[in-house]
Formats: C-alpha cells, structure tokens, sequence
C-alpha cells in the first residue's frame, strides 16, 4: 500500500491540492463544482470511459455507496452545487476524495495510505471540522473513474485557511536559527472570502478577533458588474483578467461597456470596505510583536499597493508578501504564474509540514 501526504485547500474559484510520496511533489487543480449524477448519466460516462480510455478525458467521476457524482469540469452545465453559495464544508467530503482520487489515478495506485490536511474558512473550522473528520475516516473505499481505491487514513488534520502559510513559515523560520515561537497574523483575501487570522507564539487561532468575512473578490465584481450583468458573468471575469477597457455580452448585442471608470469606482468602493474591516480587526491586537503573512490571489494583484501601504503603517507589524514559497512553489510543483503560485501556497506549505511530521524530509524541498 503506497504512502502518501496530501493536503487540500477548498478554494471557492479551484480546489488546489499538494500531494507528496516521500520523494516529489505533485499539485492539483479542479474546479470547485460538484453536481449529482442520475443513473442515466453516469452510465453515459462509463460508456465515454471505455471508448476513449482511462485519460483525463473519461470524466471525473465520484461514487460513493449508491449516489454517484460529477467534479469539475465534469460537472459544468449540469445542475450543480452552487458552492458560491454554500458553505465549503458542505462539500468537503466530496471535493477532498475528488482530489485523493485523482492522486490513485495519476499513479496507478489504488491502495492508498494516506495523511490528509483540509483547509477551511475559519468558522468553518470552528464548528465543523471533527464531523468532516468523521465522515472522511468511516470511508474505506470509493469508486473514482470506474476504478475502485482502498483508503486508509492515518492522520487526518482540519485546519484555518492560512495555517499551511505559518507552517511553512516556522518551518524556514527555524531552519534560519529564528525564535520558534513567533507571533503571526494571516491576511487572505481570496475569491470569496476575506481571512484575519492570529498565531499567538504560532499556536492556531481559538476565536475573535481570528474570523472570516465574505469579502473577497466576489465583492468587487458585484460593484463593477452593477446594472450591465450578473457578477458572475463569464464574458466580464475574462474582461477583467485580461485588462480589457470594454466589455459586451452575447445577450446584449450591439451594446458595448466601457470598464476603465467602473473599475476604478469599484476598486475604491471594495477598497474602502476592506480596509475598514482590516482595521477594526488590527485594533484588537494587543501583540507588541508580529509578522503579517498577506496569501490570496486577491490580495496579491487587485489590493496589492493599497494593502501594503496599510499593513507597513501598523505599529509592530513586518509585512512577508511571501516571495519564498512563491519562488518554492514555482520550483518544486511547476507552478509558473505568480497569482497561482501564492494561491498554491498555502496547501503546499501544509503539504509540506505533513511531510516532515508525518513522512520523511523531501531532498527537494530541504
């Protein structure tokens, strides 16, 4: 039976997943849909399955005692589970075991034994994380695209969005001859949801003023999006990716939208908002001592300027945009662009301490 770490951070926009054997390192990217799968459709997946092979093209598909589901891209244009909506714990159980099976699939593995690490908005934590880890230790197996995997769980760890970038960082702090026993304060600003988390003397969060607040970049595309489309509007996420001054939609033609004065506002609005937030959470502070770790796509691009300009203005505080684990991620899981590679950070960090706890130190990231 092989033996395995994998870490999965349950993001609202991709489910990103850090797996590692003791020798490498590998990552995972899927969509976050899920959708269930009647008896009619799956058994067109299984049909899909035998004619093109057991690639990435035959469908990833989950069963699980007699209810069977969609992941992905697998799961577009199906009815699916809006996970805009709900909340990241509701479909936990389904996107980790998705990306445990991907793992089997990959390396032909079907008997795995594994340690797992799970990434959730804090509050989530709070109250949910010994019944996902309930439900993730009474399964024995599943079926992933066709393939039936054998799963024993030897360590199964819930954590606070946030807690792979600490590990990671007490992990080079201590190989640098550093105080273990540092104070961190995580700041994510991620698709959904915006993160403060405290690290008292590194120990995880227990409570206020640690919490998670829905004001991610969803917010932003609610302003900007206000009066010409829905916020999440495929054709303006791609307008706004790419830099684009106008945008026009397939059901409007002949109107086109000019972005640049909109974007504007809307960042100053979403600003506003986060730094208000940010604030209120910063007051509560009464560390004399601190480092702040800024994770988050978000936080990273749209904020970047405006948010370090704050953070570098806190009495104590030494702002860590993380340009390591970026450079680290970018090496050892092949992760070339730069937005993803800090929102692969934090379930490589968490990858990475299973390693090291639970495994045997990688020569690759040593």
């Amino acid at each position: 039976m092989s033996r395995f770490q994998a870490f999965v951070d349950l993001g609202m926009s991709a489910t990103k997943a850090a797996f590692n054997d003791g020798v490498s390192f590998a990552s995972y990217l899927c969509p976050s849909k899920v959708a269930d799968l009647p008896p009619s459709e799956l058994t067109i997946l299984k049909d899909q399955a035998d004619q093109l092979g057991t690639g990435i093209e035959s469908g990833a598909y989950l069963q699980l005692g007699e209810q069977a589901f969609a992941l992905g891209e697998d799961a577009e244009g199906r009815p699916n589970k809006s996970t805009e909506m709900l909340r990241k714990s509701v479909l936990a159980k389904l996107r980790v075991l998705g990306a445990i099976g991907e793992l089997a699939h990959q390396n032909r593995t079907y008997d795995l034994n594994i340690d797992i690490g799970i990434a959730l908005p804090f509050d989530e934590y709070i109250s949910e994380q010994h019944e996902i880890s309930e439900q993730l230790k009474a399964i024995s197996s599943f079926v992933y695209r066709g393939q039936t995997i054998n799963l024993a769980i030897n360590h199964l760890k819930v954590l606070p969005e946030g807690a792979g970038l600490v590990q990671w960082r007490k992990m080079q702090a201590l190989q640098q001859g550093q105080p273990a026993n540092k104070s961190y304060v995580v700041v994510i600003v991620g698709h959904r949801d915006l993160t403060f988390l405290i690290f008292r003397q590194g120990k995880p969060p227990t409570g206020e003023p640690s919490g998670t607040a829905r004001m991610g970049y969803l917010e932003f595309l609610h302003s900007v999006s206000q009066g010409i489309c829905k916020p999440e509007n495929p054709y303006l996420f791609e307008a706004l990716l790419q830099g684009r001054e106008t945008v026009s939609f397939p059901d409007q033609p002949g109107r086109v939208f000019d972005l640049n004065d909109r974007v504007r506002r809307s960042e100053d609005f979403y600003w506003e908002q986060v730094k208000h937030h940010l604030s209120e959470k910063f007051a509560y502070l009464d560390i004399p001592s601190y480092e702040i770790l800024v994770g988050g796509g978000t936080a990273h691009t749209l904020l970047k300027t405006r948010l370090d300009k704050l953070l570098n203005s806190l009495p104590g505080g030494t702002v860590n945009w993380l340009p390591e684990i970026q450079r680290e991620v970018c090496t050892v899981l092949n992760v070339v662009n730069p937005a993803d590679q800090i929102r692969f950070a934090d379930c490589y960090g968490g990858s990475k301490w299973l390693a090291i706890k639970f495994g045997r130190p990688l020569e690759a990231v040593s």
